[in-house]
């Protein structure tokens, strides 16, 4: 049984140049990495004042004021954050202030402390107690026709021959 009183004879002991290292001092370096999901953050420090565009999600804890068209991608809109745009996203997830119209292909949903004023079409859309909400909603749903294939159904005289004869008709 190990102590932290007396060493463990089982543990592997540092090689000489290993010891050697570890008393080194290290020099840290920093380790870049992307935000949570591979997608894009705005800090609180940071302002926007242009277009956003892209295909990968972002999370915005800062300030933007322009448009942002993310065509699938995720809006993640922090506490903190202050968004003065219209959104056209797949999904949009409000927590903070978004002033703008909200265009989502899948779903928009505004948190207890979020703020949204605008007009909002999406398939779902949800507002917790507790949030501010002032717009319309357009709730959009899915054709259920479109995933069936219907071939067209074909007169045995074209459209065009129909009109000539009814003109001719008329002329007589």
């Amino acid at each position: 049984m190990w102590s932290p009183s007396r060493p463990n004879n089982n543990s592997p002991q540092p090689s000489p140049q290993e010891s050697s290292n570890a008393s080194a001092p290290r020099n840290p370096v920093p380790s870049i990495q992307p935000y949570k999901d591979g997608g894009t953050y705005i800090g609180k420090s940071i302002v926007i004042k242009g277009e956003v565009s892209g295909d990968e999600p972002i999370q915005i804890d800062g300030r933007v004021e322009g448009p942002i068209s993310l065509r699938e991608g995720r809006v993640n809109i922090g506490r903190d954050a202050v968004v003065t745009s219209s959104v056209r996203a797949g999904e949009v997830i409000v927590r903070g202030t978004l002033e703008g119209n909200v265009t989502a292909t899948d779903r928009v949903e505004v948190h207890s402390g979020g703020s949204l004023s605008g007009d909002v079409s999406a398939g779902r859309v949800t507002v917790e107690l507790g949030a501010y909400f002032h717009g319309k909603v357009d709730m959009r749903r899915p054709d259920p026709k479109a995933h069936i294939d219907v071939p067209p159904v074909r007169d045995s005289k074209p459209k065009t021959m129909e009109l000539e004869e009814s003109h001719a008709l008329a002329l007589r």
